[in-house]
């Protein structure tokens, strides 16, 4: 697992995660996804993803607070099928938003369209679906969707009167 913001007060941030192990994929998301803005955590195998994703264990024992708001998932891992990671990502975090990726070489590999990759991640529960190579900025902008959700979300939650 690796960071990507060195920034001293990145626990405001908002936490993204990235479960991948091809590396193209991840120097081209670290060097797009700002740094100011949130923090980037990167896995290599569904396992490491989990770890991150149900909560850094800290060095006491104790689970770190932050939770991922985003994750994005390669469709091709080395430890588990990326659609059955989908699914268990969801049974475990109905709250989290799903970015599925993939890319077009790896579809030609599996004899399996974009269309149909795409209706598969979604039916097991991701939110957006993107081929690569896509467009960067469209990716950006559906972060910055989910994350405003989340905001907004959290805020009715956190307005709810407490219940005995």
């Amino acid at each position: 697992m690796k960071k990507s913001s060195s920034i001293k007060n990145a626990k405001h941030l908002p936490l993204l995660t990235l479960v991948t192990s091809n590396q193209n994929l991840q120097d081209v998301l670290h060097s797009s996804i700002d740094a100011q803005r949130y923090q980037l955590l990167t896995a290599n195998t569904a396992s490491e993803g989990l770890t991150i994703i149900d909560g850094q264990p800290q060095t006491d024992g104790s689970k770190n607070t932050d939770v991922a708001k985003i994750a994005l998932i390669d469709l091709i891992l080395e430890d588990m099928d990326g659609l059955s990671f989908i699914e268990e990502l969801r049974a475990r975090h109905r709250g989290l938003h799903i970015i599925a990726i993939m890319c077009k070489k790896e579809l030609a590999a599996i004899d399996m369209s974009a269309e149909n990759i795409t209706l598969m991640a979604s039916k097991c529960g991701a939110n957006a679906v993107f081929t690569a190579p896509f467009n960067l900025a469209e990716l950006l902008a559906t972060i910055d969707r989910f994350l405003e959700a989340s905001a907004v979300i959290d805020t009715a939650n956190a307005n709810k009167p407490a219940t005995v």
